[in-house]
């Protein structure tokens, strides 16, 4: 079978041109010959880049090809990452509500029922406070970090 190649001239920078003599060298081939193997990887990985968008595979599934092994090796570590996370945070968030919930048990316990004629402008009172509350805390939010957006009052 007769192979039919073509001839290609071109210009490389000193430092590609140093990087080729030694990629060929370590591989014990001309540098033409590693200009051709070169190429011809080049253009298997963008054939293996593209299937791994084209088909992402299955949770435990076994990856084949590089590009391959190396998203699920990442994909693996930071899975491992966001759960230690995860893990934390729902940790920290139930100490927060065992702490609300004693602060307002304390409340509670400490303070007088309110008079029955007294209600409804308590209410009212209490009503208008907890919207200047609300406020204070989205603009403390917002003047701490810029991106935390505001505290919804429909909570």
């Amino acid at each position: 079978m007769t192979t039919l190649r073509r001839l290609i001239h071109g210009r490389v920078d000193p430092a590609d041109h140093r990087q080729l003599q030694q990629e060929a060298a370590a591989r014990g081939i001309s540098m033409i010959a590693c200009v051709g193997e070169c190429l011809r990887e080049y253009f298997a990985l963008r054939v293996e880049m593209a299937s791994v968008v084209e088909t992402p595979g299955k949770p435990g599934e076994r990856h084949t090809g590089l590009i391959h092994s190396i998203l699920a090796r990442t994909e693996e570590r930071l899975a491992t990452t966001l759960d230690a996370r995860a893990t934390e945070l729902r940790d920290e968030l139930r100490r927060i509500r065992v702490m609300v919930d004693y602060v307002a048990y304390l409340y509670l316990v400490y303070t007088p029922d309110v008079p029955t004629d007294q209600r409804d402008a308590r209410l009212a009172s209490g009503t208008r406070r907890h919207a200047s509350y609300r406020k204070a805390v989205a603009k403390a939010l917002a003047e701490s970090d810029p991106n935390a957006g505001a505290v919804s009052g429909k909570e």
